[in-house]
């Protein structure tokens, strides 16, 4: 078992260095345990989300194409994504939040400000680039400190 797990591992650092294999086992080791964790997709149906991207429990905010032919329609519905975000957010004492923000830019914007309002935790990020999802995580208190010096 040691030699193969040795191997296995060698091979993965050859050809996608250390870095990167140390990267997708943490994050594998965090998505079998952390059942703390959440990931939100703003909204589901619009791109496929590889299962590697969606650590701990996932929650839909919303699905597939919104109306937005007024405005009071859109602030109903983003009103009742926020208020059944809220009783998601309630279930659990979650300790990390993911967020996938597909769809619309202004719901991931309301998603990560609500979850924030309502947790006191920054939301992790899952920027897509070609083909790939980054995590994006700033420390808001860290840019105003380093500002400041």
């Amino acid at each position: 078992m040691e030699k193969q797990l040795k191997d296995v591992l060698e091979k993965c650092i050859a050809n996608v260095g250390l870095d990167v294999t140390l990267d997708t086992l943490n994050n594998l080791s965090s998505f079998a345990t952390d059942e703390l964790t959440l990931t939100i997709i703003a909204n589901a149906g619009v791109h496929v989300i590889p299962p590697k991207y969606l650590r701990g429990e996932s929650y839909s905010a919303s699905h597939g194409n919104m109306d937005f032919s007024t405005q009071e329609v859109l602030l109903v519905t983003y009103k009742d994504i926020l208020s059944n975000l809220a009783k998601k957010l309630h279930e659990k004492p979650w300790s990390k939040i993911y967020l996938i923000p597909t769809g619309h830019s202004t719901l991931a914007l309301q998603i990560k400000l609500f979850v924030y309002h309502i947790l006191r935790i920054d939301t992790i990020n899952l920027f897509y680039h070609k083909g790939e999802y980054f995590e994006l995580t700033i420390n808001h208190r860290e840019v105003v400190l380093d500002e400041n010096k």
